[in-house]
C-alpha cells in the first residue's frame, strides 16, 4: 500500500489498523515516500505550543545526534551513503515527529535509517553512549568541538552538552582524543580510579574494565593524571608530549617516559603497529584487534620482542609474519561442538620454535 494523506491522518490520530501500521512502516523502509505529500501535511498542521516541548526537543536531539554520529567518518569500515532524498526525508519527518510527540516514528526513524547497534539514549536523558563493536573503529564529534577516535570493544559515556567546571565523560576501553581547547573549563577523561585532564590537547587512553593497565600516551599539549574519587581526587603527575603513562593496579606503581608514541596511536589510521614491543603486549593487542583468544604457552615468551606493521592484514597472514621473523611457531585450535549444541571459540597457540631457548 503506498503512502497516502489519509493513512498518514490515521496514523497521526492513533486510529491505523496493525495492518495499516506495517503499510506506513514498510513504506518508510521500502522509500515508497512522496516527500511533497509530508511537506503538504506540515504545512497543514503548522507549528503549535506543546506542553511537552522540552520532552518533545529531546527526541528530536536524539535524532539530529544520530544523523551526526553516522555521518561521521567510519575508520576500518565501508560507510553507507544516504542519498539526498533519503536525508531531507529523515529531517522533515524528525520535525513532524518532534511536533506530533510521536516517540514510536522517531525511534523507528533511527533505527531504520542508522546503525544502532552503536548509540544508545540512556535513561538519563542528558548523556549518551557510543560503543565501537569488535572489528570496527568510530570517529564523532562531541558538542565542543572534541574529535573522538574510538577504538573496537570500547565504551563512552558524554553529555549531550556539556555544564558546570569541567568537561568531563566516562570510557571503558581505548580512545582518541584530539580536546576542543578551552583554558576555562577542562576536559576530563574517567576510567577507573583514574582521570585524564587537558584543556586543548591530543592523547590516547586506553582502560579497559578487565584489564589491570591504565596508559596514556600524549602527542601534544599537557594533560595531569589524577586519582581518587571525583570531587576529592589528586594529582598524580603532568604529562609532556611524547610521554607514555602506565599504571599497574597489581604493584599500585606507574611510570612515565618518552616513548615513540606510533605504536599506541596509530590504530585510529587502521594500523597495527609495534616497536620493540615486548611479545605479551603483542598478544594482547593482537587479541583484541582480531577478537580472538591468543596464548603465549613457553616461559620467557613475554619478554621476547616483536617490531612490524600491519595494515588490514588477515590474522592468519600476520601469525605467517611473525613466525617468519620471530623464533615461534603457533597452531590454530580447531572450535569443537559443545553438548549444547554451541561451539567453542578459535584458539591460537603461540609457542618457542624447535626448542629454541630465548634469552
Amino acid at each position: 500500500m503506498a503512502m497516502t494523506k489519509y493513512l498518514l491522518n490515521k496514523f497521526h490520530s492513533n486510529k491505523c489498523t496493525a495492518a495499516e501500521v506495517d503499510d506506513f512502516y514498510a513504506g518508510i523502509s521500502h522509500g515508497k515516500i512522496d516527500i511533497n505529500l509530508f511537506q503538504s501535511y506540515w504545512d497543514e498542521i503548522g507549528v503549535e505550543e506543546n506542553p511537552d516541548r522540552e520532552l518533545a526537543q529531546a527526541r528530536l536531539d536524539k535524532v539530529h545526534h544520530t544523523i551526526n554520529l553516522n555521518q561521521s567518518k567510519r575508520i576500518g569500515e565501508k560507510q553507507h551513503n544516504l542519498s539526498g532524498k533519503t536525508v531531507r526525508i529523515v529531517r522533515l519527518l524528525s520535525r513532524v515527529a518532534a511536533v506530533l510527540m510521536l516517540p514510536v516514528l522517531t525511534l523507528y526513524i533511527y533505527i531504520q535509517f542508522f546503525q544502532s547497534d552503536r548509540f544508545d539514549y540512556l535513561s538519563d536523558s542528558s548523556k549518551y553512549e557510543v560503543v565501537a563493536p569488535p572489528n570496527s573503529r568510530t570517529q564523532f564529534e562531541l558538542a565542543d568541538g572534541t574529535v573522538v577516535w574510538l577504538n573496537q570493544g570500547s565504551k563512552l559515556i558524554y553529555p549531550h552538552h556539556f555544564y558546570g567546571s569541567t568537561r568531563s565523560v566516562q570510557l571503558d576501553g581505548e580512545a582518541y582524543f584530539e580536546v576542543a581547547t578551552n583554558k576555562e573549563i577542562p576536559f576530563v577523561v574517567y576510567s577507573g580510579n583514574l582521570a585524564v585532564k587537558a584543556v586543548g590537547t591530543a592523547f590516547n587512553v586506553k582502560s579497559f574494565s578487565e584489564d589491570v593497565k591504565f596508559e596514556t600516551s600524549l602527542e601534544s599539549g599537557r594533560v595531569i593524571i589524577l586519582n581518587g574519587p571525583r570531587d576529592n581526587a589528586g594529582e598524580v603527575c603532568e604529562m609532556k608530549p611524547g610521554e607514555r603513562f602506565v599504571f599497574d593496579e597489581n604493584t599500585n606503581k606507574y611510570t612515565l617516559k618518552q616513548e615513540d608514541l606510533t605504536a599506541y596511536v596509530s590504530w585510529k589510521e587502521g594500523k597495527l603497529v609495534f616497536r620493540e614491543n615486548p611479545m605479551n603486549e603483542v598478544v594482547e593487542r593482537l587479541s583484541r584487534w582480531y577478537n580472538v583468544e591468543i596464548e603465549l604457552e613457553d616461559p620467557g615468551l613475554e619478554y621476547l620482542t616483536f617490531t612490524a606493521t600491519f595494515v588490514d592484514e588477515p590474522l592468519e597472514q600476520v601469525l605467517e609474519m611473525m613466525e617468519s621473523i620471530a623464533p615461534i611457531t603457533y597452531t590454530i585450535t580447531a572450535r569443537n561442538k559443545k553438548r549444547d549444541g554451541t561451539f567453542t571459540e578459535k584458539k591460537i597457540l603461540i609457542r618457542k620454535k624447535g626448542g629454541n631457548e630465548i634469552n
